[in-house]
């Protein structure tokens, strides 16, 4: 398996899937060598059926979009360099490749043709997730639509990225399987009257749809709302919240250690997602864990896959504004839609998501699909 990131290196949730697929895959009877870029922290595996390869060094995050300057520079070469490495490194009897994104699908390729064995690619997010469907960059899209075509199998983490892998990529929606993502519950803590947004800060994300909202809400009730995160908009995010009068009731956190996040989540009483373009969300199904009641962009494929929570588009900043005051002064309210979600919450374990995998490879390597080789 060829991945970018993996725990304690953490960027965001192609992490947390690396992490728990490996290790759930592992616990069922699979060996898998993890390979992924050589960070500063040692990452291990106390798994005996998983070994964690470490190769190269790379600072290009799995979400980095490069600059103009590095179009033709620095950028590309690292991911190309990567690639390179993981090549020249794989050696070994193995029945399957499995990558993960556009930043592996170059290696995945490359290795599928020279062992001759089959290629699995897992898409987390597409080049039009990432840009928010504002000016896609052909580079990655067609890095994308060859790994696409090359694989023998893709996996998809909603219904939502099947259908942009069709409509987009032109990929045989046969050739697609569908697995949703799981989650590591998280304590309760005792609630607080604080709102939540919490992820990169960047156009996908939507944050600054939730800075509208909360203008709307502090019109009518008195509580605290936390951006917690990072990225290109975290300036122009606090200018905005100057400019609209309500700095003094946002929280921007930062980078947080993976306990100021369980925290956070703990006594936060409401978690907003309002993502414009969101594959997946595995932040929201951390979040309904611990307790914490959900707002969901409907363009999010948590959406499709999870029934207690409330849904909204991403644009409706007055929808939203109402759902969080909702919550927010009913209290039966919030607790029905905390409890049943914690109860649902018990259907998205990393053990089901490794099953499914493990099927996906099974159909792969039965003699019904004995010439896929030559795809």
């Amino acid at each position: 398996m060829i991945g970018w990131e993996y725990p304690p290196f953490k960027a965001g949730g192609l992490a947390t899937h690396c992490y728990g697929l490996t290790r759930s895959l592992a616990d069922n009877n699979v060996n898998i060598d993890f390979y992924m870029p050589k960070t500063k922290n040692n990452v291990s595996s106390d798994k005996k059926n998983l070994k964690i390869k470490e190769i190269g060094e790379v600072d290009v995050f799995p979400y980095d979009r490069p600059d103009n300057k590095d179009l033709t520079g620095g950028f590309f070469e690292k991911v190309y360099r990567y690639n390179d490495l993981v090549v020249s490194r794989v050696k070994g009897d193995y029945d399957m490749i499995h990558c993960h994104d556009w930043l592996t699908m170059k290696a995945g390729v490359t290795l599928k043709e020279k062992m001759n064995i089959p290629l699995v690619l897992t898409v987390h997010s597409t080049e039009f997730d990432r840009s928010g469907w504002l000016n896609p960059n052909q580079w990655f899209i067609d890095i994308e639509r060859n790994g696409m075509e090359k694989a023998n199998q893709i996996i998809a983490v909603s219904n939502f990225t099947k259908k942009v892998i069709v409509d987009k990529y032109r990929i045989n929606p046969e050739k697609i399987s569908v697995v949703h993502n799981a989650v590591y519950p998280i304590s309760e803590g005792k609630k607080q009257k604080i709102v939540l947004f919490l992820g990169r800060l960047t156009l996908q994300k939507g944050p600054e749809f939730f800075l509208k909202s909360a203008k709307k809400v502090l019109e009518y009730e008195n509580c605290k709302f936390v951006v917690a995160g990072i990225g290109d908009m975290l300036p122009e995010l606090i200018e905005k919240a100057v400019d609209m009068g309500i700095a003094d009731k946002i929280i921007f956190t930062g980078r947080l250690s993976d306990e100021e996040v369980k925290h956070i989540y703990q006594i936060a009483s409401v978690y907003v997602m309002p993502s414009v373009s969101e594959p997946f969300g595995i932040t929201a199904l951390e979040a309904i864990s611990a307790g914490t009641t959900t707002i969901a962009s409907k363009t999010a494929g948590f959406s499709e896959a999870f029934k207690n929570c409330l849904k909204v588009d991403f644009w409706d900043t007055d929808e939203m504004a109402n759902k969080i005051i909702s919550i927010l002064r009913y209290e039966p309210l919030r607790k029905t839609l905390s409890e049943n979600g914690k109860k649902e919450i018990n259907l998205f374990t990393w053990d089901n998501v490794a099953k499914k995998t493990l099927k996906v490879y099974r159909e792969i390597l039965s003699s019904k699909q004995c010439d896929f080789y030559n795809q």
